[in-house]
């Protein structure tokens, strides 16, 4: 029965973010339209987070056996799949290709912001009531600090090089 309010969970999730992403793109905040330099850099870094996905998938893979169940299977892709978003974010953000040209960066950092905050928020609670980690085993609540890691890596890489570019300029 647990399981079923997990995946059920997870289910209202997506549709709730699809929702937003929905509304984001009706109100012209996400614009998704790239220059050539900038695809061909999205390029270069989807090859190199597939790259890094399929690295962290065998080391995922790898730790499972040398270690036995150290994760739950949802906390052990979710880390995966951070993995490779990062590397894609990191890349396409130092390279001035992660926001398209009719974005508009401020409403875009400030849904980081509050992904980061809700999705740490949520770990932290995970972690207060014992609930992150049970007879050793990371369990599926890690996806939210997962999430939340990975959206702060990201905002702070992305503030970061905005300062940088300020001070060249």
């Amino acid at each position: 029965m647990k399981n079923q309010f997990v995946f059920l969970g997870i289910c209202c999730g997506v549709i709730i973010g699809l929702v937003v992403v929905a509304l984001l793109f009706k109100k012209k905040v996400l614009d998704v339209t790239f220059d050539e330099r900038q695809e061909r850099i999205r390029g270069m870094a989807y090859k190199y987070a597939f790259f890094t996905l399929m690295i962290a998938v065998w080391i995922y893979g790898a730790l499972d056996l040398a270690l036995g169940r150290w994760c739950d299977t949802l906390a052990g892709i979710s880390l995966c799949v951070g993995a490779s978003i990062t590397v894609f974010a990191v890349i396409c953000i130092v390279k001035d290709a992660y926001l398209g040209l009719k974005e508009r960066p401020r409403a875009v950092m400030t849904l980081f912001v509050l992904l980061t905050v809700f999705n740490l928020g949520i770990g932290g609670m995970y972690l207060a009531s014992g609930e992150l980690v049970e007879d050793g085993v990371l369990t599926f609540r890690a996806v939210n600090p997962i999430v939340g890691l990975v959206t702060l890596v990201i905002l702070i890489v992305y503030l970061v090089n905005v300062a940088a570019e300020r001070k060249e300029g």
